[in-house]
């Protein structure tokens, strides 16, 4: 008979699985609460500006990462800023990621690109910062002459035509095969990062070809780094922030 007391009391007092309204409830003596498989946390605030994510993270950071505990902040890409905490061991060791800031409106540049030379001259004004060769590209394709040529010879018996096709220099120099130029490729709020272009030439327009191996895009990073460092600089000093590429 005691035995059959205690079985008792353990099946009343064992938690019960119910469903209400589709939600299921775990229902005990003492306490009940709600089971649910998806962790309860925030979507990732997307951003398009770095000055909103210093903004956010100099109102929230002590509120978002709790006492004492900093937030980071990464570069992944030169057009992406990821803020987030320290994994939440209490929800299932969870990550959250707060904030991510996108440039957007980016003009870019691809790694290769050809254009006629009136669309370049109007690329160089609108798509790029000026660098000390952002003048010399402006005078080769305003000083490039495209056409034909056709030359008569008449000897009396017969006429000959002869027609030359091609790109000429309306005044006789070498074109420099390398420059150097600031396309609009990431955040818009920071220096550009340089880059170093093969420029060739033909009948049919001017093509800019990268010649750095990509190393812009770790310039870009380094130069958004830095700027957050610049304006997250009390926070960073105080450990409540910690920025990294």
């Amino acid at each position: 008979m005691l035995r059959a007391f205690i079985q008792h009391i353990q099946e009343t007092t064992r938690p019960q699985i119910v469903q209400v309204e589709g939600e299921t409830f775990s229902v005990g003596a003492q306490e009940s609460c709600q089971l649910r498989p998806e962790l309860d946390c925030p979507d990732t605030l997307p951003l398009q500006s770095l000055d909103a994510l210093v903004r956010l993270v100099q109102t929230e950071a002590g509120v978002l990462a709790g006492e004492g505990e900093p937030l980071y902040i990464t570069v992944p890409d030169h057009l992406t800023v990821r803020c987030f905490g320290r994994p939440d061991y209490g929800m299932r060791c969870h990550r959250q990621v707060w904030y991510e800031a996108r440039a957007v409106d980016v003009p870019g540049w691809g790694e290769k690109v050809s254009l006629g030379f009136e669309e370049a001259q109007i690329a160089l004004r609108t798509r790029f910062q000026e660098t000390a060769d952002t003048p010399y590209v402006q005078k080769l394709l305003s000083e490039i002459s495209c056409g034909a040529k056709i030359v008569y010879n008449d000897n009396g018996i017969a006429t000959t035509i002869t027609t030359q096709k091609g790109v000429a220099l309306q005044s006789n120099e070498c074109i420099r095969p390398i420059v150097t130029l600031r396309p609009y490729r990431t955040f818009q709020e920071v220096e550009q990062p340089e880059s170093i272009f093969l420029i060739r030439v033909s009948d049919r327009g001017i093509s800019f070809t990268e010649a750095d191996g990509g190393m812009w895009k770790l310039r870009a990073r380094e130069t958004v780094k830095a700027w957050l460092e610049g304006r997250l600089q009390a926070e960073a000093e105080a450990g409540k922030v910690i920025i990294a590429l």
